[in-house]
């Protein structure tokens, strides 16, 4: 019986692309920029505002002396940061050293799926885009003096990275530069967004992952609904939040949202998680929006926009309807992924693949017992029998086994058979209830 548990049921298939995995991030931003230009103005105060929030950021001082190519513990440093910013500013490409890491930046993008955003500080995203004005002089002494191929190399990242979705800040806007820097930087809060916390004692995750992952390596590029579920305390949400941690870095827009079931019965429920799910969206916030108005806003958005979402807790299609009314509005490899203690409620959204969250095994209960009451993946030897006791008479939850051993941290010996006898007169009563 264990050793077929937690076999995902399978109701319909498509194909979908997941991304590697990701290196482990050792800093959320990278910062490059022309020192001669910012160092001491805008770039110094950006980084000061990322650090000032908390924001792991690699600043390159190229104070520093320079040598002809980037040393290597400048790349390991944009391969190991989760966003780079690149600050154009006038003098940005008369800089070898800058193109050069641009360069490493865009490979990183491309290679570890890092997010990259463009500052356009005082120029025309145009011009670095097309390398004319200020950027114009620069390349032609660049090919006076290096070769034609390196050139058009930095020629082609120069006109990739100004593409990409950034910010704009020219002094004759009447624009003050702390507003624009603040902007920045909760933009990057909202784009790097912390790790859900799991659990306390996660047990068993890793293999039920990679279960999730294999189902999804037969989507490719196409839009897709899974629907995870199983009996309450199972660990439905536990599984997921791990899940969405482990992919979210694969999409341009990410939202989970808790307990959708209980807040919708709250007043003005579905107003308050339309906005949620707007604004972890798109960075904005909708006060005033009624719910038609959200359910066309959210429609839009999910059509341009490749996202994962997760609605957690659904206890009526009616719900789901409400956020996400159909599948046919997702952008192309987007996926929703929805939570419910019913399976009937799964098939009648229709979902994708349906995944069943089953009971723990004995190993596991065993050893997450002993976590919450030992604080060690193994009891006190004298504790050993009864510890197998209790646990074969508790439900096979997390959340139930959490409970049990919560409850027996530092007693006696005493109350630990009275609670060993209280889940036997539970055993019974359940049987007994079955005839």
């Amino acid at each position: 019986m264990d050793s077929a548990r937690r076999t995902p049921k399978l109701y319909s298939m498509k194909l979908r692309n997941t991304s590697p995995t990701p290196p482990r991030w050792h800093y959320d931003v990278f910062l490059s920029f022309r020192g001669e230009d910012t160092r001491k103005t805008f770039s110094g105060d950006l980084y000061k505002a990322l650090i000032e929030a908390g924001i792991h950021t690699f600043k390159d001082d190229d104070e520093l002396p320079r040598g002809n190519d980037i040393p290597s513990g400048l790349i390991k440093a944009i391969k190991e940061s989760r966003t780079s910013i690149v600050v154009f500013s006038k003098e940005y490409a008369s800089s070898k050293w800058c193109l050069d890491e641009l360069l490493e930046i865009l490979d990183s993008k491309r290679t570890v799926d890092q997010l990259v955003f463009p500052v356009f500080y005082d120029v025309h995203r145009d011009d670095v885009r097309r390398q004319t004005g200020s950027f114009e002089s620069a390349f032609v002494r660049h090919e006076e003096r290096f070769d034609r191929i390196k050139v058009e190399e930095w020629r082609r990242a120069m006109t990739e990275a100004a593409s990409l979705d950034g910010w704009e800040f020219n002094y004759d806007a009447s624009r003050r530069e702390s507003e624009f820097v603040q902007r920045i930087v909760m933009n990057v809060l909202h784009k790097i967004k912390r790790k859900l916390f799991v659990a306390k004692h996660p047990v068993g995750l890793d293999s039920l992952i990679e279960e999730l992952k294999s189902l999804l390596k037969r989507w490719v590029d196409n839009s897709c609904v899974l629907g995870v579920y199983g009996i309450s305390g199972v660990g439905k949400t536990t599984l997921v939040k791990e899940f969405y941690n482990t992919i979210t870095h694969q999409y341009e827009g990410s939202c989970f949202l808790a307990r959708v079931g209980d807040k919708l019965k709250q007043p003005n429920g579905l107003v308050r998680l339309q906005d949620e799910l707007l604004y972890e969206l798109q960075g904005k916030s909708y006060v005033n929006c009624d719910i038609d108005k959200g359910i066309n806003l959210i429609k839009v958005k999910l059509g341009f926009t490749k996202v994962l979402i997760v609605l957690d807790g659904i206890d009526e299609l009616s719900q789901m309807n409400s956020l996400i009314v159909q599948s046919s509005w997702l952008g192309r490899g987007s996926m929703i992924v929805v939570t419910s203690r019913s399976g009937y409620i799964l098939d009648q959204a229709q979902v994708d693949i349906r995944y069943e969250v089953k009971e723990l095994d004995f190993k596991e209960s065993f050893m997450l017992f002993s976590q919450y009451a030992f604080q060690s993946s193994t009891p006190l030897q004298s504790h050993k029998d009864i510890s197998k006791e209790i646990v074969n008479c508790s439900a096979r939850t997390p959340l139930h086994i959490e409970v049990i051993g919560s409850l027996l941290v530092g007693k006696s010996v005493n109350e630990w058979k009275s609670m060993l006898e209280k889940l036997k007169k539970q055993v019974m009563i359940k049987k007994v209830e079955k005839y």
